[in-house]
């Protein structure tokens, strides 16, 4: 445990290194859930506890909470606290399989129930103000699969390069699932899927081409948290987590599956996204009630690790969407 709390507090200093102002770390905690697992969970606030609103802050996958700490730091600026954990299966909450190198998951279900509760424990008794989602990725479609059962549990939405699809690469989509499920139906839901391998970071930690950012440093800093905390690293993904991951997909865009989200969505979509096609997300955006999409020329994959000046446009669409959404909610 001890070292677990130095690898926190050394990686959010190297998360927010280049900042003048002192870092505000969160409070840590852990959720047991019915099964006998648990998630990692945090918050941040600011000294005094005070907040115009707060933030449910969820990650994408492989992402940890300390990977996090710029951002948070630039919520609680706006006078937000922020709510976050790790997913099963990543970060530091349990994993699903003994191999925890390996990105697994049996079903989202397991991760939209994880959501529930811990929403259920742990924020909703310390919520203050208009609660607003800020989602990445996989994070997102998750979210989208809440919001079909929960509605009108947020004020407002905010997506970030949501997965509602997967890029195959040379396979073509329908290829891609048909060989998951037959994979599956043979017994190897938790091998790897073709081209997928252990977390390396002679490969995975190289800047150049990388899909997530164009800003090497803080592409470097995700990668310094897994050097000094080994227990973060996560690998490729399995055959099960492909096999529901589209079916994730799918009941996502079943029609009528938002109908009832009135909340106004935001989704920054990023031009340069090689994991999740930038026509899919904006597809996803017309069928909400209410959704704005932005697209960011040159922006990789992950918007809140990219390059100051995208960071910035990112922040000024993302506080006039919460100007006018969360005073039409008023």
């Amino acid at each position: 445990m001890q070292f677990r709390i130095l690898a926190f507090l050394l990686i959010g200093f190297l998360m927010c290194a280049d900042k003048a102002n002192a870092v505000t770390l969160p409070r840590i905690s852990y959720l047991d859930l019915p099964d006998g697992s648990n998630i990692r969970h945090a918050l941040w606030q600011t000294a005094s506890g005070e907040a115009r609103g707060t933030v449910v802050l969820l990650t994408g996958r492989t992402e940890y909470l300390e990977k996090y700490q710029e951002f948070a730091e630039d919520w609680l600026a706006r006078g937000f606290r922020v709510f976050s954990f790790d997913w099963r299966g990543q970060g530091l909450s349990s994993r699903f399989l003994t191999d925890h190198m390996k990105g697994h998951v049996p079903d989202y279900s397991y991760f939209v129930g994880d959501l529930s509760l811990w929403l259920d424990k742990i924020v909703k008794p310390a919520e203050t103000g208009p609660t607003v989602l800020f989602a990445h990725s996989m994070g997102g479609l998750i979210a989208l699969r809440y919001l079909t059962e929960h509605p009108a549990r947020f004020a407002a939405v905010v997506l970030s390069a949501p997965m509602v699809d997967i890029n195959t690469g040379s396979w073509p989509r329908f290829a891609a699932e048909m060989v998951s499920r037959m994979a599956g139906a043979f017994g190897f839901r938790e091998s790897y899927a073709f081209g997928q391998h252990d977390y390396d970071p002679a490969t995975d930690a190289i800047f150049q081409d990388n899909a997530v950012s164009s800003n090497p440093l803080r592409f470097k800093r995700i990668h310094d948290g897994f050097a000094v905390n080994p227990e973060l690293k996560l690998g490729g993904v399995t055959f099960g987590w492909l096999i529901a991951s589209f079916r994730a997909q799918a009941l996502a865009a079943m029609p009528g599956a938002l109908q009832d989200l009135r909340a106004p969505v935001l989704i920054l979509a990023p031009e340069d996204d090689r994991l999740i096609p930038i026509d899919s997300q904006l597809v996803a955006c017309r069928r909400l009630h209410d959704c704005t999409a932005i697209t960011y020329p040159g922006a990789r994959h992950d918007i809140t690790a990219e390059r100051d000046e995208i960071r910035a446009k990112a922040w000024r669409d993302i506080d006039a969407f919460l100007t006018r959404a969360l005073a039409a909610g008023k």
